[in-house]
């Protein structure tokens, strides 16, 4: 019930600047992984740099030196960092003291000192203290107060603009439930009997692949894994697989081991670590691999980047940069269609048939 109420208000507040915009196709768990860097159900906090493209669902607030957007951008009908707002308390706002360094905004409610520095956005509530800078133009329903208008200030979304396309696209994706799908279907994917052993204080990823796929169950060996005083190496031997998926029930872990030979570097987008039952996560070493936990309040240590994509309940704390290592393999399950899906499926398939007997009808004529 919240996420509708949440999902009805969004788009009212799309269509309070005089024009309704038609849905995007909701993405797939795999896309998501492929054109977003981060995504937070809820809310996120940083002092660093997130590259690429980000999706947050409650408020954003920065501290210090807080970029995104940077790098380079995959293709996406999303702007280069969209909040949505939700569930915000009185008085915070949207997003605070951050940096958009490409693709833009979208922003419901308020933003406040911030910057804009490439690309177009659409502020669905008040703009204060914000500067909007480089190519491109900017609307604000409720206004722009101070900052630098060095774009061109819009009164309106224009029906197929820059900022219609990322409106839709912003509200077309249920992200809790899309992604909570993708971990529920890797959780259940067989193990391919690869294995984590341990020689002193170093463990050894050896995968099994199966069709380019190598899945690793963790679930014996994760307490010891995930435990600094016992293990502070990691080591990878992949065997040519492109598609390494890592299931952990751990419900709390602090990571901190190190990835060997630049593994993390090296690695990370072909890694999708999945954990699935985990509440809070942090990370203590650079780590390699993308990180799928949205029941988790993630807290970044500093000095240790992520050479990945997060996607997570919270972030509570970023002191270290999130780098670009979008997953590029497959998934090693098959999704198997709703039964609503399979109804317009068949209905497809009738529609199909129905326009071919017309076809041949009309060439017997």
């Amino acid at each position: 019930m919240m996420t509708r109420r949440f999902a009805l208000t969004a788009i009212a507040a799309a269509m309070f600047s005089g024009t309704a915009y038609a849905a995007t196709t909701p993405l797939t768990g795999l896309q998501v992984l492929q054109q977003f860097n981060l995504v937070t159900l809820k809310d996120a906090s940083s002092s660093q740099h997130v590259d690429g493209r980000s999706w947050i669902g409650g408020s954003l607030n920065g501290v210090q030196n807080s970029v995104f957007a940077g790098g380079t951008l995959s293709a996406s009908d999303y702007a280069g960092l969209t909040v949505m707002g939700k569930d915000l308390k009185p008085g915070v706002a949207s997003v605070n003291n951050v940096q958009i360094n490409g693709g833009g905004a979208v922003v419901y409610g308020e933003i406040k000192n911030s910057n804009v520095n490439k690309g177009s956005s659409a502020i669905y509530g008040v703009s204060n203290n914000t500067s909007y800078n480089g190519e491109g133009s900017f609307y604000a329903s409720l206004g722009a107060n101070g900052g630098n208008q060095n774009q061109t200030k819009l009164g309106s979304v224009a029906a197929n603009s820059i900022q219609a396309v990322n409106t839709a696209a912003a509200n077309s994706t249920n992200f809790g439930t899309v992604l909570g799908s993708l971990s529920t279907s890797l959780r259940n994917a067989a193990s391919t009997d690869s294995s984590v052993t341990f020689v002193g204080t170093r463990a050894f990823f050896d995968a099994k692949v199966v069709n380019g796929v190598a899945v690793f169950d963790l679930t014996d060996v994760q307490n010891k894994l995930f435990d600094y005083s016992q293990v502070k190496d990691f080591s990878f031997s992949l065997h040519g697989a492109t598609s390494v998926i890592l299931n952990s029930s751990v419900t709390s872990a602090t990571i901190a081991g190190a990835f060997l030979d630049s593994a993390a570097t090296n690695l990370g987008s072909s890694m999708l670590w999945n954990f699935y039952n985990a509440t809070s996560l942090t990370i203590g070493n650079q780590f390699g691999g993308s990180i799928l936990a949205t029941g988790a309040d993630l807290t970044d240590l500093q000095g240790s980047n992520i050479e990945g994509g997060v996607y997570v309940k919270n972030v509570l704390v970023q002191n270290s940069e999130i780098h670009t290592k979008l997953y590029s393999g497959i998934l090693p399950v098959s999704a198997v269609p709703e039964p609503e899906t399979y109804a317009m499926l068949l209905g497809g398939l009738g529609l199909m048939g129905f326009i071919a007997r017309r076809r041949k009808q009309a060439a017997a004529r």
